[in-house]
């Protein structure tokens, strides 16, 4: 499951089934709290807001960090989760105890998602030593600075608006492996909306593929692609299931899955390419690392954004 690419999506007719989890706790836990959540089965997370009645849209299990003013970090933090009517309640209250949270449940509550979504959503720029990115929503005007590439995202009922730490050093990473270089192909592992893939060709990489087992995302991914004029490749398929291999790999989904992805995505790099690993935590950064280094292959850059890690290999 992709750190900031799986669609927070419930079909009307099957919300009976699901419950709302809100938990609550310290700040500094609050990504230990997200990874919990997520792992128990909740598609996405709001944070509630006192200041607005939906909260603020929180991606997958990592924080969406504002691309304008600091925000002001309280003391204590509420998130609301769903999770499946049948699911271990149980264990995550345990879970979340150890950490010093405590949750609820209640029967789902409809919410205005999308108004939401679009109200939280802001352009966001990433400079690199090739090219300097901006991703916007559809509905926001922003000044292009001279040579910029433009990346338009509307989010629909996906995640991935380039806005969180994870996906900012994914293409901060791009944008270093391909500072000198060319590639040829390249492969998203949890494509989400596809902004990693549509900045991928629009670096000019010839062949760009996106893969996510949610349905969803590559729907929002496949119009995204039609809205930036960019031809990428969009599959269901498992990474171990994708033909070939490419020049660079980027998965950024949570610590847990890149470990147990390993082999797949090892196969999956050419030799002499690039694999991009994001959505770890920084606790989690040296595992993941040595797990990987334990293949082969060889270590070129550490990104550490605040609590997060962005690992960049060579085979």
């Amino acid at each position: 499951m992709a750190a900031e690419g799986t669609a927070f999506f419930m079909p009307k007719n099957s919300r009976k089934d699901w419950i709302e989890i809100k938990a609550a706790g310290p700040w500094e836990s609050r990504d230990e709290a997200a990874s919990l959540l997520i792992k128990a089965g909740s598609p996405g997370i709001l944070e509630e807001d006192k200041e607005a009645p939906l909260g603020a849209l929180v991606p997958h299990s990592v924080w969406l960090e504002s691309a304008g003013e600091p925000r002001v970090h309280p003391r204590e933090i509420t998130y609301i989760a769903y999770l499946k009517a049948a699911s271990d309640q149980r264990r995550l209250e345990d879970e979340l105890e150890k950490i010093g949270w405590a949750c609820s449940s209640s029967v789902f509550k409809d919410r205005d998602w999308t108004t939401k979504w679009r109200s939280g959503i802001r352009p966001v720029r990433i400079t690199g030593a090739r090219a300097s990115i901006l991703i916007k929503p559809t509905w926001k005007e922003v000044k292009r600075r001279p040579g910029e590439i433009i990346i338009e995202i509307d989010p629909g009922l996906a995640f991935g608006t380039g806005g969180h730490a994870t996906t900012k050093t994914c293409l901060k990473a791009m944008l270093f492996v391909l500072k000198d270089k060319k590639a040829g192909s390249f492969l998203d592992v949890g494509t989400g909306t596809g902004v990693l893939a549509i900045a991928a060709r629009k670096l000019r990489v010839k062949k760009a593929v996106g893969i996510d087992i949610d349905p969803a995302a590559l729907k929002v991914a496949r119009k995204n692609a039609r809205l930036n004029r960019t031809d990428i490749a969009l599959s269901g398929k498992p990474v171990g299931e994708v033909k070939g291999a490419f020049d660079i790999v980027v998965a950024n989904i949570l610590a847990g899955e890149l470990k147990k992805l390993k082999y797949d995505l090892y196969k999956k790099i050419k030799p002499g390419g690039f694999l991009i690993l994001s959505g770890i935590l920084r606790e989690e950064a040296q595992d993941v690392k040595s797990v990987y280094l334990g293949l082969g292959l060889k270590d070129m850059k550490t990104y550490l954004p605040a609590e997060w890690a962005a690992l960049v290999l060579r085979k």
